[in-house]
């Protein structure tokens, strides 16, 4: 229960820092430049709506297009040629800005017979300076053509904000035109930190706050909604809605677009819920037009809803059917009625052919191959978003971290709770689920939902996590079971265990080692008078007090059968016999310490050791096995522990034991003794203790033991007696001693020179 309430409390732990990752503005940002632009990939383009159409300023036009080279006749577009260009003409500048304003009047013109609805050109008609002819100010008469054929049809045209915070304004247009449009507005163009277009402006909100050219088109085009409209807010703002002008074409006649615009998106916006409840209700229950759109509907979401809003792009450029400026002007009335009757016609410089524009703006579907977006594109498109109420609509930011804290703990606890493959299949296939409903939300809601974060990053660093952390566990729990495991062999033989697990019974190493036997005296009455849950608790603070020592010096316990221990000591570095004695001795001490923590009867802890070759191996069958060494200096380690007994000492090492690191020991030699079970004689030696910190006893006495035993090897049977005696009567309690004198007594039997030991 607790490993479950762990692993949900880290499946929330990864699902918050999932969504605090959104915190950081360039994985945010991410969501925009790479989710939203898969999204509009994986839709691909979409027909455009059939009521709108785009006549092209470019250089196409501009190379089609010329004009009789005398200045007169140039500005007022007199004799214009459209194709080959005669040698009495010029074409027209490459600029689009210094073109004569003469021709727009034409297009105009043309616009206007073939039916068009509405014209709203992307031009920038400012107020020009004086440009004398013979007949008048050139530049004077152009702008009151133009504004001759706009007084007599609906016209809009562009602004531009110059300045900036508090300082900033429109741009001086020419007076006579401007007063002769239905009204004119900015359209700044919302570029992000890649130069990319997703958002454009209805209302701009800071600064020179105003209503943007295409707002104001909807306006302008939905003229069935306005009566709605001003009728609802009479009804729910009170004087407020009074102050709107009766009708749309008193709005027209009074040149008051722009301004009864902005007066009716600032009635909206100073009520929160007069504008929750007119999208509400405008919803329920919402006019249809003869052509289809509910355009009171159009109009309360322009104006209820934000101020920016997120291009809901149909496609690259060129999607949006285009006319060529040259090509209107070529037409004749029937085409251009075809293409042009009962539209919204939009006019502005644009190439859809061409890289390389007057105006680009990379969006979702720019590629290297085709034209970015011309601004009259990105204007054409924002007005049929309001027009259709299809902008598309970004969740709240609440949303993207719920999603985001979902996706990294659904995807942490399905890594947690399944195995790995079954994990990853549940996962990958989480996250098609979520990538196709996002897409139908996309294309059918013009719902944008995030797509990059919970699936890129989200989901994946809950994976991550949850596969860390079962890595770590396992690696933990794997370690644990290796220190376990050490127990009872050494840390190599586990290593090997380990890459050897299915052939663990053929696991061997033949090797020269010490081989040390222990056996603890008195322990068998200490043992009845003890509980066995007692003896347990003191046979391993016992064996607590010699284990370290051992592997400390680099040997390792083999075996544990009651009080008695095997240590081996591999033969793996130059100095294992120095490493052995310290060993030694030190577990003596350790022995002796812990005897003298004990109220009762101690134990005497006596040693045994020999030298040989032996092999370590699993040793066993049917599922069991024990890592033991086997080869005769098992036995013999035993064997020379049992003379202790005999020879009342303490740790006795046999020579082959002791190699060539003795000189720092002081080491008794005990003489050579033919052991029980075994045929060949062992010479064995006492270890006392380190040369260095020996006593001036012991030193005496293993001079003068060794005397009396050079004696008796010398065939000298009474010079020895008589020199044991003397060693027995300073060292009374020296068992060695009190062994040789029994021998010489005649009480132990000796062979070939050695004594033979029962």
């Amino acid at each position: 229960m607790k490993a479950r309430w762990l692993a949900v409390l880290a499946g929330v732990g990864v699902g918050a820092i999932s969504a605090a990752l959104l915190a950081i503005p360039a994985i945010r940002a991410t969501e925009q430049q790479v989710g939203l632009r898969w999204l509009f990939q994986l839709r691909g383009p979409v027909d455009p709506p059939e009521n709108i159409a785009l006549v092209l300023i470019n250089q196409q036009a501009a190379n089609s297009l010329s004009l009789p080279r005398d200045g007169e006749s140039f500005y007022r577009c007199e004799s214009l040629q459209i194709g080959a260009r005669p040698a009495t003409h010029v074409g027209v500048p490459a600029m689009p800005s210094r073109w004569p304003r003469c021709l727009h009047a034409r297009l105009l013109r043309e616009l206007q017979a073939a039916g068009a609805e509405l014209v709203v050109f992307d031009v920038l008609f400012r107020e020009r300076p004086p440009l004398p002819g013979k007949d008048g100010d050139l530049h004077a008469w152009q702008d009151q053509e133009f504004a001759a054929f706009a007084s007599q049809g609906r016209v809009l045209i562009a602004q531009k904000v110059e300045g900036g915070g508090e300082q900033e304004s429109l741009v001086a247009l020419s007076p006579v035109i401007a007063n002769a449009v239905l009204g004119s507005a900015p359209f700044p163009v919302i570029v992000d930190t890649s130069r990319r277009v997703d958002r454009f402006m209805a209302f701009k909100e800071e600064g020179f706050v105003t209503p943007t050219l295409p707002a104001i088109a909807l306006q302008a085009h939905a003229m069935d909604g306005y009566a709605f409209l001003r009728q609802y807010l009479v009804e729910h703002a009170g004087d407020m809605g009074t102050l709107l002008p009766s009708s749309l074409n008193d709005v027209f006649a009074q040149r008051q677009l722009q301004a009864t615009s902005l007066l009716i998106r600032q009635i909206v916006q100073g009520d929160g819920a007069l504008s929750e409840k007119l999208a509400a209700d405008t919803e329920a229950s919402s006019y249809k037009g003869a052509e289809g759109p509910a355009f009171e509907r159009s109009l309360a979401a322009l104006y209820a809803g934000p101020g920016t809003r997120l291009l809901n792009l149909y496609g690259p450029s060129g999607t949006i059917p285009a006319i060529g400026y040259d090509q209107v002007l070529g037409a004749t009335p029937i085409v251009n009625a075809e293409r042009f009757r009962g539209r919204v016609v939009f006019v502005g410089y644009g190439e859809t052919e061409e890289l390389e524009q007057i105006e680009q703006f990379a969006t979702a579907f720019s590629s290297d191959e085709r034209a970015d977006l011309s601004g009259v594109e990105i204007l054409a498109t924002a007005f049929s978003n309001l027009r259709d109420d299809r902008t598309l609509r970004e969740l709240p930011f609440t949303y993207w971290l719920g999603l985001t804290f979902l996706a990294g703990l659904l995807a942490y606890s399905a890594c947690d709770r399944f195995r790995n493959r079954q994990a990853i299949a549940i996962v990958a296939a989480g996250v098609l689920l979520y990538a196709v409903a996002s897409l139908y939300l996309f294309q059918s809601r013009q719902l944008w939902v995030p797509f990059v974060i919970p699936l890129l990053v989200a989901a994946p660093f809950g994976m991550l996590s949850s596969f860390g952390w079962k890595f770590w566990t396992a690696h933990r729990q794997r370690a644990q079971l290796r220190q376990a495991i050490s127990y009872f062999v050494p840390r190599d033989v586990v290593a090997m265990l380990e890459r050897n697990a299915g052939e663990i019974g053929t696991s061997q190493e033949s090797t020269d080692c010490a081989c040390v036997a222990t056996d603890a005296a008195n322990f068998t009455p200490l043992a009845e008078t003890m509980t066995p849950e007692a003896l347990t608790a003191f046979l391993n603070h016992y064996f607590e007090a010699l284990f370290g020592h051992v592997a400390n010096r680099g040997g390792f316990v083999s075996d544990v059968v009651g009080d008695a221990m095997l240590a081996i000591w591999p033969h793996r570095t130059e100095n294992t016999h120095v490493q052995l004695l310290h060993a030694l001795l030190e577990m003596s001490d350790a022995a002796h310490q812990f005897n003298e923590q004990l109220a009762g009867s101690r134990l005497l802890t006596r040693f045994g050791v020999d030298w040989g070759r032996v092999t370590l191996s699993t040793v066993g069958a049917h599922g069991h096995y024990e890592y033991r060494a086997v080869g005769d200096a098992v036995n013999t380690a035993t064997r020379i522990q049992e003379l202790n007994k005999k020879l009342g000492t303490r740790i006795l090492v046999s020579e082959a034991a002791i190699g060539d690191a003795g000189a720092p020991f002081l080491l008794r030699d005990v003489g050579r003794f033919l052991l029980r079970g075994k045929s060949h004689a062992m010479h064995v030696f006492e270890l006392f203790d380190d040369r260095a910190r020996a006593q001036q006893w012991e030193l005496d006495l293993c001079d003068q033991f060794g005397e009396a035993l050079r004696t008796l090897d010398q065939g000298d049977a009474g010079q020895a007696q008589m020199r044991f005696r003397a060693i027995q009567e300073a060292f009374p309690d020296d068992g060695p001693t009190q062994f040789y004198l029994k021998c010489l007594d005649g009480d132990v039997l000796a062979h070939d020179g050695a004594w033979v030991v029962a």
